[in-house]
């Protein structure tokens, strides 16, 4: 064969070919990818299991937790009786007695409404169903510009998942002729965030303090719930401004 000096010769390469070959190639590469995905699978039950098995624990501590409250309840409730019902002493005794039945009476007011609150959080009525403001509450300091916050959440529809997302509170006033509506952020050094961040099965405490401007009087606080994921929900509430003695 006559050959053209430079001129460019192909090269052929003789390569073997077997279908067996390829067809464990294929097997392995598909086997790899089913593993990966059962591996996949089985890491997401395995969560969720954690997830159900951590509810159930968290559960099972705020049942005994409203029963020892109730235990408490009725022993307050027995001893209030017997000192209510002591005649035969004097007069500076009488006073005492007097002040701790009050205070049993309010401790015993008190226990009572946390045994309502858990027992909403854990068996809650039709009414009661999902994202909830449970409460909000302002207290007063040594500081007459100063003050304690506390709003609490609550969950009442399924308590084994998590509901998250934010909580946009503001305290609505005036300040001298102007109306003016200040987010929580810009009056406390405890949320960093326009929106309280929270994240919970059964309820969250969402606390801390705020100082309001000078001349600032505060009329009411707006509270709006916004969750994420497939049931997003939204909740508002407002509470007219009164500031108690203590949260």
């Amino acid at each position: 064969m006559a050959m053209v000096k430079g001129s460019k010769q192909d090269q052929l390469e003789i390569v073997s070919f077997s279908p067996m070959q390829r067809f464990m190639r294929r097997t392995i590469f598909i086997l790899f990818l089913t593993a990966i995905v059962l591996a996949g699978l089985g890491y997401g039950r395995y969560q969720g299991w954690e997830e159900r098995r951590s509810a159930v624990i968290e559960r099972d501590e705020l049942r005994e937790t409203l029963s020892e409250l109730d235990k408490e309840n009725e022993q307050l409730r027995q001893k209030t009786a017997v000192l209510s019902r002591g005649n035969q002493i004097d007069q500076k005794t009488y006073a005492e007695v007097r002040n701790t039945i009050t205070d049993l009476n309010a401790r015993i007011a008190q226990l009572e409404n946390e045994v309502t609150f858990y027992k909403r959080v854990m068996a809650p009525s039709s009414e009661d169903q999902g994202l909830r403001i449970e409460s909000w509450a302002v207290g007063q300091t040594l500081n007459p510009s100063r003050f304690s916050f506390k709003l609490v959440l609550t969950q009442a529809a399924d308590n084994n998942d998590y509901i998250e997302g934010h909580a946009l509170v503001s305290v609505v006033g005036m300040q001298g002729s102007t109306r003016r509506v200040l987010p929580l952020r810009d009056l406390s050094p405890d949320v960093k965030d326009l929106g309280v961040k929270f994240r919970f099965r059964f309820f969250q405490n969402v606390s801390g303090e705020m100082v309001l401007p000078k001349g600032f009087k505060p009329e009411k606080i707006e509270v709006i719930l916004q969750s994420t994921g497939r049931k997003a929900m939204r909740v508002e509430k407002n509470y007219e401004w009164s500031a108690q003695e203590a949260v």
